[in-house]
């Protein structure tokens, strides 16, 4: 999610433009006609700038504190409309300019603006990995190869990962929106060149673009099964390109509604569209979905994200064709415009320095890893800022190259030597931490030895009905108990529906439950689970007893809960099992779990995180557990079965 730089259409503060008068002949394209050379770009907006602000925060406290802002993840999707709008005003402007698209020039300045603050994060990252260890550096050479050829989102779909695993992600799994965004670079230039000299009318071209949109938000509709991981659509630039292409469709829109309206009902479009109510609005929108629209639902995939994206795209338009305003007068203040114009360093720096927090103490406070992230991401990206990125954007490579030599050139002793030094210091710990990066983590071990422990015993119910003998038992009014049924009995009746941690302890489970069926997927979380059960019971391979885990990647709701009973329907028994690890959602978790089961006495209640307690083989993140600990999970949910009324 990067910053563009360009400066967008005219500034709020100069109030709209100025219309011609009624009868006035027919007005030049505002997308092709010629301007004369030298003509400057309008005013920054810098409401924009603080639009940007207020993105990164929303992003960065959902993952430091996802039950704060569970839809702080919608953070990148502000980014991308305004990454839309403002390269397409640059670039029309550029065109209109010039006299044509002026590709080789935007394509320099992209990469002055991406490359050196990225660059500079992936040698620290590299370096900080080698000192961590390689607990925290899993598959570390292909995430960074990925991020310089800016494919990070196809590396982590093909290799499935999931954006929703907030146990143990990738340390560079934030590029993934970096690479959607190069890619529209790369090629929306040439796509608006085209579509500006094929389309003539100009309301046509941004019917066209809404159109585009339209098919991307649809196709993340249209593809989304509830109860999957999700990741493959969120990853995607087919299925999450919306977002640019609504603030190009902005971009194209905005001088069109400055103009005289040649028809009634082009004067009630404008008029509506450039209301004061619209970016009030629209704000409110953005800032409820952010705290209301949690990553684990359907309505998310099928038009929430889109929504959010279409919303930002009316704010923008309104901060930029009318005059202040009370979102404008918030957005503009230093503090908020400060942490916009850093927004790029900022998105950069937090992830890998979350990550490598946990790694290094993953016994630490949640509280006192996120405030120490916090700083840390603050500093580095103040500092990326005055010394990488802002040089730069100022005077080129070549520039910013002879302006540092002549600096310590001038000041060879001290400051000159301990630059040399410490640069070289920091290239010899990258490549080591690139030479010591294991092939797979060591949680990414832990499930492929579970998914392998489910497949050899075949106990895997995902992939479709077929994927395990199904249970054709009609619904009972209650199953018999398990007090003194054997292991193999207590297997037969029982489906675990899970998360990776019940994958990690997936070769207990066919141990001690002969028979059991297992349904489980990285990053799951709760509120996919009544669809799961649907599907199950629907496909009859729903047993009279189900275990679901599902507390390690998010908070939980108990509306979630009931909705797995009602899925199960009568005859049915449940366990739920309560979450282990250093997270700051799990005692929530636990708390809603409990209460749960308070008010339903035939729910029986797992306490594994209470068993976790004789665990002596997790792994560094302190929630999967390995072989011995897999045991004690299988175990805990054993003796809870038989105790079930």
């Amino acid at each position: 999610m990067t910053p563009p730089t360009a400066t967008l259409q005219r500034s709020p503060e100069a109030g709209p433009a100025p219309r011609p008068a009624a009868g006035a002949a027919p007005a030049v394209d505002p997308h092709t006609s010629p301007q004369p050379a030298g003509t400057p770009h309008p005013p920054r907006v810098r409401a924009i700038d603080g639009l940007r602000g207020v993105a990164v925060t929303a992003v960065v406290l959902y993952h430091l504190f996802p039950t704060l802002v569970p839809g702080g993840y919608l953070g990148v999707d502000v980014f991308f409309v305004i990454s839309g709008f403002v390269i397409t005003a640059s670039l029309v402007h550029q065109r209109r300019v010039e006299g044509g698209p002026g590709l080789v020039r935007f394509w320099v300045r992209r990469a002055q603006r991406l490359l050196p603050a990225l660059l500079t994060l992936l040698l620290a990252v590299a370096a900080a990995a080698a000192l961590v260890g390689p607990d925290v550096s899993g598959r570390l050479r292909e995430q960074v190869l990925s991020a310089l050829t800016f494919t990070s989102n196809w590396f982590q779909a093909s290799a499935e990962f999931s954006y929703f695993d907030h146990t143990d992600p990738p340390l560079l799994q934030h590029l993934w929106s970096l690479a959607v965004e190069e890619q529209f670079y790369l090629v929306w230039p040439l796509l608006l060149a085209l579509l500006l000299v094929v389309v003539r009318r100009p309301r046509t071209r941004v019917v066209v673009v809404l159109v585009a949109a339209a098919a991307s938000a649809g196709a993340m509709a249209w593809f989304h099964t509830p109860g999957q991981d999700p990741s493959r659509l969120y990853f995607g630039t087919d299925t999450h390109g919306f977002g640019l292409l609504l603030g190009a469709a902005a971009a194209l829109a905005v001088p069109l509604l400055t103009g005289t309206p040649r028809t009634p009902r082009v004067a009630a479009v404008q008029r509506g569209l450039t209301h004061p109510v619209v970016p009030v609005a629209a704000a409110l929108g953005v800032l409820v979905a952010m705290a209301r629209l949690r990553d684990g639902l359907d309505v998310t995939y099928r038009g929430g994200i889109a929504t959010v994206a279409l919303a930002t795209a009316l704010l923008l338009v309104g901060l930029v064709v009318r005059r202040g305003g009370p979102v404008h007068g918030v957005l503009a203040t230093r503090p908020v415009v400060w942490l916009g114009e850093r927004s790029y360093g900022i998105y950069l720096w937090h992830w890998p320095v979350l990550v490598l927090l946990r790694g290094a103490f993953p016994d630490s406070s949640g509280m006192l890893r996120g405030a120490l992230t916090i700083y840390l991401t603050l500093a580095a990206a103040s500092l990326s800022w005055r010394y990488v990125e802002r040089p730069i954007l100022r005077h080129g490579f070549r520039g910013a190259a002879r302006r540092g030599w002549r600096v310590v050139r001038a000041d060879l002793l001290p400051r000159g030597v301990v630059l040399v030094v410490g640069l070289a210091v920091l290239a010899l710990l990258a490549g080591q931490g690139l030479r010591q990066a294991p092939d797979r983590g060591q949680v990414e071990s832990l499930v492929a030895t579970g998914q392998d422990a489910l497949a050899d015993a075949g106990a895997s119910l995902e992939g479709g009905p077929g994927a395990a003998t199904p249970s054709t038992e009609p619904d009972r009014p209650a199953p018999p108990a398990l007090a003194e049924a054997s292991p193999a009995e207590i297997g037969a009746q029982t489906v675990v529906v899970g998360d990776s941690v019940t994958l990690a302890a997936a070769p207990g489970l066919v141990a001690e439950l002969p028979g059991v069926g297992v349904d489980a997927a990285v990053g799951r979380q709760l509120a996919e689970a009544p669809a799961i059960v649907t599907a199950l019971r629907e496909s009859g391979r729903l047993r009279p007893y189900l275990v679901v885990a599902l507390g390690t990647n998010g908070d939980i709701s108990s509306r979630d809960l009931s909705a797995i009973v009602a899925a199960m329907g009568e005859g049915h028994r449940l366990v739920l099992v309560t979450a282990h690890g250093n997270r700051s959602w799990m005692p929530e978790v636990n708390r809603k779990l409990e209460a749960f089961v308070a008010a339903h006495p035939w729910v029986g209640l797992a306490r594994w995180d209470q068993a976790a307690a004789q665990v002596t083989d997790f792994a560094s993140d302190g929630i999967h557990p390995g072989e011995q600990g897999g045991g004690v999970f299988a175990r805990t949910v054993v003796e809870t079965l038989r105790t079930l009324p």
